[in-house]
């Protein structure tokens, strides 16, 4: 089978690639690219005028939620989701149930992703770092690393006790496991709802100060670098903990960060009268700090974009604000969010925007992901975006189990289109189907 991908803006960050021209599949594997492709006996061919062909998109944080909460989502519904998104590899967080902290369990989640009933991405497992994500006694991380685990995470029940985070750090220093960190200080976090402020003040909800997340921040970032550990650190949302990041990138620790797309073009405003549908960890915070936090994006002190993909069942979110989970259901709205609020306006230029969303986030993990190169992925993941096509998101009309988003009904400029990954080959209605050519092979 040989499909080509015509007359498209290929961006390969990996290798600086940024140039107009035709990319051949072959046996699900990326044969050649470059301008004016001469080739013969192709099967399929995609006209990707005034489109982009970019390496397949890569989540660092995606909660799939089964075993244990499959009425929020399941692997098959996330997976289609995450194909729809423009997502061909998701990382999914330990907030299952039972915690994914036993390799039977890492088998468990590998097995379902590859059913064929699952939505044409890759699932790679993140691994408790503490058993029962109780932070006391440390995951047999070593096993967990041998049945497949790409990082182990605090995700969902941030380690509280300083010297549990340090043995994690050095023991996964000699394993070569990365951390990903939640970092909040839940003393200082708990019983809040919103940032705290005047807004929380107004609304007569308990605010969640800055400085659980920075005092986290700090002194993770401190571990990393007296352990030599790699960190990444999720989910920044304070102008305080982005200048953290930096400054521990400066002293030499192996750190990087990425940031949800809410915390870059909603803030603590936006909760309005009560709106659950923005009640999210951490929270929507100042105008002040998403200014900084944009300028960090360009600079490139935050790596990453991740989804923070995090569903719910309507009736968890249809109570009143004090009682909703923090949570966006985020793999089909991410990429939308992005071009709109940082390519279009600017701030990320077309093939850093791809950099944050692909090679970024292969390269915090390494994982077999974000390049064209021919060979360094085990099939084709590629993505095509339509960047100009403007969509209204509906929530109606998602994948996903979860319609719990702040995005619901937001215009948006830039969509993914068409997602290949290995046999599987996601086309969304908005890339036509008079773009696609079908021919038989010649004898």
């Amino acid at each position: 089978m040989r499909t080509l991908l015509k007359n498209g803006r290929i961006l390969d960050p990996s290798q600086n690639i940024d140039m107009v021209g035709d990319l051949l599949i072959e046996d699900h594997q990326i044969e050649a690219y470059g301008p004016n492709l001469d080739v013969a006996d192709v099967q399929e061919t995609y006209d990707c005028t005034d489109m982009w062909i970019v390496p397949g998109l890569i989540d660092l944080h995606t909660h799939l939620r089964q075993p244990g909460f499959d009425h929020r989502e399941t692997i098959s519904t996330g997976t289609q989701a995450a194909a729809a998104g423009g997502y061909t590899v998701v990382c999914c967080m330990p907030t299952t149930q039972p915690t994914l902290d036993s390799p039977s369990l890492v088998d468990y989640i590998l097995d379902a992703a590859a059913s064929p009933s699952s939505g044409g991405a890759f699932v790679q497992p993140i691994g408790a770092l503490t058993v029962g994500m109780k932070g006391e006694q440390l995951s047999d991380l070593s096993a967990l690393r041998r049945a497949g685990i790409v990082a182990a995470s605090d995700v969902g029940a941030p380690t509280q006790n300083s010297r549990v985070m340090k043995r994690a750090m050095e023991y996964c220093t000699q394993l070569d496991l990365p951390i990903i960190a939640h970092c909040e200080d839940l003393e200082l976090s708990q019983g809040g709802s919103i940032n705290e402020g005047p807004v929380s003040a107004m609304l007569g909800l308990r605010g969640i100060p800055r400085s659980a997340e920075e005092i986290m921040v700090m002194r993770n970032c401190l571990l990393s670098l007296h352990t030599g550990c790699r960190l990444h650190v999720t989910g920044v949302s304070t102008w305080g903990a982005v200048e953290m990041v930096r400054q521990a990138k400066y002293l030499g620790a192996p750190v990087s960060c990425d940031i949800f797309p809410h915390h870059f073009c909603l803030t603590e405003e936006d909760v309005g009268e009560f709106d659950t549908r923005f009640k999210v960890s951490p929270p929507l915070r100042t105008q002040v700090d998403l200014d900084i936090i944009v300028q960090a994006l360009n600079d490139g002190t935050i790596d990453c974009i991740a989804s923070n993909h995090s569903p719910y069942a309507s009736h968890e979110v249809d109570v009143p604000f004090g009682e909703a989970p923090f949570g966006i259901s985020g793999l089909e709205s991410a990429l939308g969010v992005t071009l709109t609020h940082l390519t279009h306006k600017g701030i990320l230029s077309p093939l850093e925007t791809v950099r944050k969303l692909s090679t970024a986030p292969a390269m915090v993990l390494r994982l077999e992901g974000g390049t064209m190169r021919h060979g360094e992925t085990p099939v084709a993941q590629i993505t095509v975006v339509d960047p100009n096509h403007r969509w209204r998101f509906d929530v109606g009309r998602t994948f996903t189990k979860g319609k719990n988003s702040a995005f619901h009904g937001m215009e948006l400029q830039g969509k993914a289109v068409v997602t290949f990954c290995g046999a599987e080959i996601y086309r969304d209605a908005a890339f036509p189907e008079s773009r696609v050519t079908t021919s038989r092979k010649r004898s």
